[in-house]
């Protein structure tokens, strides 16, 4: 009985240690190589891709997803050049440029436009109570700390924002495998400007900069953003109806890593980009005694020329290399087409240009109540976007799977929040706010954030 239960679990261990292997194995290939190295990588042809582990439909017996036994390798070497990491991966083995750069504009021209109009309600408002400070008013802003200083030099005022946001896709991720455009992280945002008012009209210009820092599950990598811009805008009050708009330009900084699926070492890339951008809003206050409610249609959109770059991929490291060291070498590597490179070094990605945009289309409106020094408020907005979807990378291999994810294609969503303004003194004033994005398909997006007027 004892020996029974002893080849038992003598046999179990087989197996487990086997069944790791085979996946290891399929993971990777033979000899844990980069999916690009110059003498045995995927860009040279079927003579490097057939001549892996492949998918036997026939083995499968039509069942999507079966792995194990049904990936074989194939030729009649009995080697894996290419793991199937390397040959079926989509998602995963694309750049960050052609998955998040769209959100990425959607974001920046919201931080910009959102900076712009609070300033162009504060600015009003303090107009409207003759108070040489900002005033107490609503804001239509998603997020930010803001502060200004009115009539500082002949007629003329200063003010700057902050703001932050955080945000998740929320696909899922399973593996390299299989698609999906899960990433996570947050943007901080900057504007300064100085506007001027004449009459019942506000010309103004601003500085914006906005920092994005993600992690990219999806090609287990990063992706950073830094976007610069410049613009005019201008504004138009009446009693009763508000109309404002801007436009600007300016251009981006891009750095990405993600992880070559062979050898598991980090592919970085960096690039740049030219921005423009544009918004309109008008706005009706409809005032009854303390309370205020403000109906409000905007449109803002933006454009980013993403310029081409090479995704760097690092050499070979001869330690790292699984099997039989003699295909590897510092020399070039021999075969009957000729000379097929190095076997430590790899092919880089050359990744094509790209633009991406982002437009988005506002209904919305905002109830306030005056109660003195003090003004609670509640903002409610219905967006319709167009954004660019994102572009996986087509896989190499057909891996036999129908559990593939799309690329989220976003449509519409619900901005809503409540805050509260308030006033210390004649030359003091702020606020805090908190609210979230809903309803924007595999997304998640919140913001807490005060605000802080002075005047002199």
């Amino acid at each position: 009985m004892k020996l029974k239960n002893i080849l038992i679990a003598s046999l179990v261990a087989i197996m487990t240690v086997a069944t790791f292997s085979m996946n290891a194995a399929n993971a990777a290939g033979t000899y844990k190589i980069s999916c690009k190295n110059n003498a045995y990588g995927m860009q040279l042809g079927t003579d490097y891709t057939q001549v892996a582990y492949v998918y036997d439909a026939a083995a499968a017996g039509g069942v999507a997803g079966v792995e194990g036994d049904n990936y074989l390798i194939a030729g009649d070497y009995g080697q894996a050049y290419v793991g199937n990491d390397c040959l079926y991966a989509g998602s995963a083995d694309t750049n960050g440029t052609a998955v998040v750069a769209g959100d990425v504009a959607r974001l920046a021209v919201s931080a910009i436009v959102g900076a712009v109009s609070n300033r162009i309600d504060m600015a009003y408002a303090a107009r409207n109570s003759g108070a040489s400070a900002t005033g107490l008013s609503f804001t239509t802003q998603g997020d930010g700390f803001s502060m200004a200083a009115n009539k500082i030099v002949g007629g003329l005022s200063f003010w700057a924002d902050y703001g932050n946001s955080s945000m998740e896709n929320t696909q899922t991720f399973t593996n390299v495998r299989l698609d999906s455009m899960k990433f996570d992280g947050e943007a901080s945002s900057y504007s300064v400007g100085v506007d001027k008012v004449f009459g019942k009209a506000l010309i103004g210009i601003v500085l914006s900069n906005m920092d994005t820092d993600l992690v990219t599950t999806f090609n287990s990598g990063t992706y950073k953003q830094e976007v610069d811009t410049y613009g005019v805008y201008f504004a138009y009050k009446t009693s009763i109806l508000q109309i404002d708009l801007g436009t600007g330009q300016g251009d981006s900084s891009i750095t990405t890593t993600r992880k070559d699926l062979g050898n598991d070492s980090v592919i970085n890339g960096k690039t740049t980009a030219d921005i423009e951008y544009s918004h309109a809003r008008v706005a009706a206050t409809l005032t009854r005694g303390r309370i205020s409610f403000v109906p409000h249609a905007s449109y803002k959109t933006m454009d980013m020329d993403i310029a081409a770059f090479t995704d760097d991929r690092a050499n070979e490291t001869a330690a790292n290399i699984s099997g039989d060291q003699e295909l590897f070498t510092s020399g070039s590597i021999e075969m009957e087409a000729g000379a097929r490179g190095y076997g430590l070094t790899v092919t880089d990605d050359t990744i094509a240009a790209r633009t991406v945009s982002s437009e988005t289309i506002s209904f919305g409106a905002t109830l306030s109540a005056n109660m003195g020094k003090v003004v609670p408020y509640l903002n409610f907005s219905y967006d319709s976007e167009d954004t660019s979807v994102a572009a996986f990378k087509g896989e190499v291999g057909t891996d036999g799977n129908d559990l593939e994810l799309k690329a989220t294609d976003y449509n519409t969503s619900i901005r809503y929040g409540a805050g509260i303004n308030f006033m210390l003194g004649s030359h003091v004033t702020g606020g805090v706010r908190a609210g979230q994005v809903s309803g924007r398909d595999d997304w998640e997006e919140n913001y807490v954030a005060g605000s802080l007027s002075i005047g002199f």
